[in-house]
């Protein structure tokens, strides 16, 4: 059973491996009405996470920062294996580095972000991506 609270909001897991960048995301997404059910530094533990949160559903997005590790071809294979493998990722950088970032083709990004995050941007990037996904549904 899914609890009413999951039922009701867009859910993001959040990865970062800095701790105050997660914290001011957190605060961002929780103001945005969002709910928040794994918060963690990397990827490796966001997989190990998920295993346990299989009783609320898999999130609509993941928020992560830009990892070295997505051009890896090991850990390529171990996320391809993985049930996140279909969640829509939002990627997180510098904002100097937004324009130059190349997601691997086994990862369903749908954006970059540059860090600090605002706001605005990141609530028109989710909003664009849902109505997107919506108008595909019914063609």
């Amino acid at each position: 059973m899914i609890p009413v609270r999951a039922k009701k909001k867009l859910s993001i897991c959040l990865v970062d491996k800095d701790r105050l960048t997660r914290s001011g995301l957190a605060h961002v997404l929780d103001n945005m009405d969002i709910y928040i059910p794994i918060v963690c530094s990397n990827f490796h533990e966001l997989i190990a996470e998920y295993l346990c949160y299989t009783l609320k559903g898999p999130p609509n997005f993941i928020i992560s920062e830009w990892y070295k590790d997505f051009s890896d071809p090991d850990f390529l294979i171990i996320f391809s294996d993985s049930p996140l493998a279909t969640i829509p990722i939002i990627i997180l950088t510098d904002t100097s580095r937004a324009k130059s970032v190349k997601p691997p083709p086994e990862m369903v990004i749908i954006g970059t972000l540059g860090k600090p995050v605002n706001r605005k941007n990141l609530k028109e990037m989710l909003t664009d991506y849902i109505k997107h996904k919506k108008v595909e549904e019914y063609d």
